[in-house]
């Protein structure tokens, strides 16, 4: 009897194992998985482009309920897609600390690395600041974007572009079509 409870056991984790790998394989592969089985719904984030001179935009899956502010900012800060050809807006170990949506407002907190890290230029930084910007005024219900840096109000980042109040979208710094020729999200 207990030769038969412990292989019970044993098929039970072995079974919870696969399970733990499959998850993490869906989470890792999700925004390529879920279109190719008909699930999920497309965000776009906008990252910049090679030249560093305009941003393009970059289109994920993921599964609904798992595509709202925190979630993308959270995608943003993981960066683009390798194969994408894009490069990072945000600074090397910038985390997103928290999303507060009111009237159309999101007021976003980043941590300090956001400052501490940036290279700086006032182009670089337009494309940090629009970068968050644009991929958040794609959420719907989301108008202006007000960008904080570890709870506090912050007038810049690296100087040149002035954040002392809540900023709309900007397209004309999108210089590309998505990265893949999957459709828009709808807003």
């Amino acid at each position: 009897m207990r030769r038969k409870a412990r292989a019970w056991v044993v098929a039970l984790l072995a079974l919870l194992a696969a399970a733990a790998v499959g998850v993490g394989l869906v989470a890792r592969y999700e925004d390529r998985l879920l279109p190719a089985l008909g699930l999920g719904r497309s965000v776009v984030l906008y990252f910049a482009r090679p030249d560093g001179t305009a941003l393009a935009a970059e289109v994920r899956y993921t599964l609904p309920g798992r595509d709202g502010p925190m979630q993308r900012l959270r995608m943003l800060a993981e960066g683009p897609r390798p194969e994408s050809g894009l490069v990072p807006v945000l600074p090397p170990g910038t985390r997103p600390l928290g999303v507060h949506v009111d009237e159309g407002v999101a007021t976003v907190d980043f941590s300090r690395e956001i400052i501490e890290r940036h290279w700086g230029g006032s182009t670089a930084e337009l494309l940090t600041v629009y970068g968050i910007v644009n991929t958040l005024t794609a959420v719907p219900g989301i108008e202006r974007v007000q960008i904080r840096v570890e709870g506090r109000p912050v007038e810049t980042l690296a100087g040149h572009v002035d954040l002392t109040q809540p900023l709309p979208a900007d397209p004309s710094l999108v210089a590309a079509a998505p990265s893949d020729s999957s459709p828009r999200p709808a807003p």
